[in-house]
């Protein structure tokens, strides 16, 4: 059901079989059965939930919110047919490059760069730009020409492996194994203090925060509405005096959830400046100026062929570990960084990126980074 409030704004209500629906999803339904003869795309109502230019329940709100019966949803019809902005090539942007084939590119994002700008940002540098100025037909390759052939999201501080789809059919298809969390995502972080287990599991469901729209937070005396389930696994590989450096795969892909998980048992990612406390970053001499988050695997299969990408640790990240106390080693994994997709031989040492492709069997790397 919807209602016309003015002729710049749209509200509508959201029927019993879209309940539990992304808002997202829910939205792009309702506008194609209200206006099919215009031309809409999912990429365009996701972009106008992240920029508040629709609100649910007159709150803003995030893209995958899952809707209820009789929610409602306003929209700002002006914005709605305003032309997306055209992304101009930026020639002054370097970013590594793991891996290319016909259908994928493989990158080591740096740390300080954002995926993709806002309609506001839009002449801000960002992997999109770098993508189209060395990839210009991929203009057009998925649902958003902010985001050319972006399937999934690093935030701007934390760097390493992030993989490209340079046609419709493989980013259709990378979307849909990240929905279905059939890719494996490896990560390193250092944290502060000591894990409670060397091993572990964090589950608590993640909320957006009722005081600032940037930051989430955990529940774990009650789900209220909104809430969505988190899983995130944990493994120290190295322990020095005041630090844990842990590998984490994130089992579902919240925003933040990494860095929400972690500070929720006392051990936020140095460097953290939105879940780290300031009495504690004061504390810290080896302070870093940037979340030392690094997505450091990812594996998947895509028409039949299993794909790993390592990418090494950035300098910076380096630069902290041989800095922080090298004498107690408590719980060091030894074999971790010994891994078939990376080749390095420890933390402190320089780790090297490796991307190994296998079709049918026969193994098809084409190219070592280090």
């Amino acid at each position: 059901m919807e209602k016309q409030i003015s002729s710049e704004k749209t509200v509508l209500e959201i029927p019993r079989r879209l309940v539990d629906k992304r808002l997202d999803v829910a939205v792009f339904d309702l506008l194609q059965k209200k206006l099919p003869t215009r031309s809409l795309s999912r990429g365009s109502i996701t972009r106008l939930i992240n920029e508040r230019k629709i609100s649910l329940n007159g709150r803003e709100t995030i893209p995958d919110h899952l809707v209820k019966l009789h929610d409602t949803a306003e929209v700002s019809t002006q914005d709605l047919f305003t032309p997306a902005p055209i992304l101009e090539p930026q020639e002054d942007i370097d970013i590594p490059i793991l891996y290319e084939d016909e259908v994928i590119i493989v990158i080591n994002k740096p740390e300080g760069i954002q995926i993709h700008p806002a309609r506001r940002g839009i002449n801000m540098k960002t992997i999109a730009h770098w993508i189209i100025t060395k990839y210009p037909k991929l203009r057009g390759i998925g649902e958003d020409p902010l985001r050319p052939g972006i399937v999934h999201r690093l935030d701007r501080e934390t760097s390493g492996v992030l993989v490209i789809a340079k046609t419709e059919a493989s980013f259709k298809s990378l979307k849909e194994l990240f929905q279905k969390r059939a890719i494996e995502k490896t990560y390193i972080a250092l944290v502060y203090g000591h894990m409670e287990t060397l091993e572990g599991q964090i589950n608590k469901p993640l909320i957006r925060h009722s005081g600032e729209l940037k930051r989430f937070a955990v529940e774990t005396q009650c789900v209220p509405e909104g809430a969505r389930e988190a899983l995130t696994l944990y493994r120290v590989i190295a322990r020095y005096a005041e630090f844990d450096l842990l590998s984490v795969t994130p089992k579902t892909g919240r925003t933040h959830q990494i860095r929400v998980h972690l500070a929720s048992l006392g051990n936020p990612i140095v460097g953290d400046k939105l879940y780290t406390s300031k009495s504690l970053r004061r504390g810290d001499k080896f302070f870093s100026q940037r979340q030392l988050l690094h997505a450091f695997r990812l594996k998947f299969d895509l028409f039949s062929k299993k794909y790993t990408f390592g990418a090494p640790l950035p300098p910076d990240f380096q630069s902290v570990l041989k800095d922080i106390d090298p004498v107690r080693h408590q719980g060091r994994d030894s074999t971790f960084f010994q891994s078939e997709a990376t080749g390095a031989k420890g933390p402190s040492s320089p780790i090297k990126g490796k991307a190994k492709v296998i079709s049918n069997g026969v193994d098809e790397t084409s190219k070592t980074v280090y």
